[in-house]
């Protein structure tokens, strides 16, 4: 009998401190909720938070960066799912939302109209005065294409391209060149001309060493480019390659870009050709 009514004493402390918790949260009134819509890398919180006058924002991407704006804009660096975090605060009181926020990135269009890259971050630029016609590039790689926004200077014609890629991520495949000592390995090769209108897709068979490249399609097939236009004083192109013809891509793929004239004069290289240091570049996927 005693231990019963221990045990009933017990139940009911138990009911009337959650119950008590319950209403504290409650009467507080001051929550913390928001909702987003992603433009690309740029994302639009909208702030529904009641009852409270200071915010605290944090937005999960390791930038460091935070806002005390009750519904902020902020630019991630790259696609991916981030925790974000609201705090709510009225006095003494808080209120913490997360949310995860997905970011796809953009949705790159090849038409020369290159507004679509604004937030997209630069992933190489050559040092002033190397690299010859050649100076800065952008990469996203969509589900389905590896995009490119390349920028050179005024002297950029893009009469040929050699476009290599490295699609399995192994410096030991593919062929592997001088021009890059420090990392090259491509299993592909885009040459043609943007000018012209021509150009093919090969691949490599063979030694490393051996330059053994077998066409396997066309630049009208695979490969969609558009006009050479000058933007703030620097000659810029956008083209795209289809991902499907690469193989089983995985995590990123590397890259080289070499501008010939129509002569086959070498005049351009991104990353910077022909050094000790020299390696492919990096898209990641």
């Amino acid at each position: 009998m005693k231990n019963s009514i221990v045990l009933v004493y017990c139940i009911l402390i138990a009911l009337l401190t959650s119950s008590a918790c319950k209403k504290d949260d409650e009467g507080s009134g001051t929550k913390a909720v928001f909702s987003y819509v992603a433009d690309g890398y740029k994302v639009n919180f909208t702030n529904f938070s009641t009852n409270a006058t200071e915010f605290v924002w944090d937005f999960g991407d390791g930038s460091n960066e935070s806002s005390n704006k009750k519904s902020p804009q902020h630019i991630f660096k790259s696609k991916g799912n981030f925790l974000v975090s609201l705090t709510a605060k009225s006095g003494s009181l808080t209120s913490t939302f997360i949310d995860t926020v997905s970011v796809v990135g953009p949705n790159i269009k090849i038409d020369g109209d290159f507004t679509d890259w604004e937030y997209v971050s630069y992933s190489h630029t050559n040092a002033p005065g190397t690299g010859g016609n050649l100076q800065a590039i952008k990469t996203f790689a969509s589900p389905t294409h590896l995009n490119f926004y390349l920028e050179g200077g005024a002297d950029m014609k893009m009469e040929i391209l050699d476009l290599y890629l490295d699609a399995d991520n192994n410096t030991a495949t593919g062929f592997s060149t001088w021009q890059y000592p420090a990392g090259s390995g491509a299993e592909f090769l885009f040459e043609g001309s943007f000018v012209g209108g021509w150009g093919d897709m090969y691949v490599h068979s063979g030694p490393a060493a051996a330059f053994n490249f077998s066409p396997v399609s066309s630049f009208a097939n695979e490969l969609s480019y558009s006009a050479i236009k000058t933007v703030s004083g620097k000659k810029v192109i956008e083209f795209s390659i289809k991902k499907e013809k690469l193989g089983a891509i995985r995590n990123f793929v590397n890259y080289s870009i070499t501008e010939l004239t129509s002569g086959w004069t070498d005049v351009g290289s991104i990353p910077v050709s022909q050094t000790p240091a020299s390696a492919y570049g990096k898209i990641q996927l």
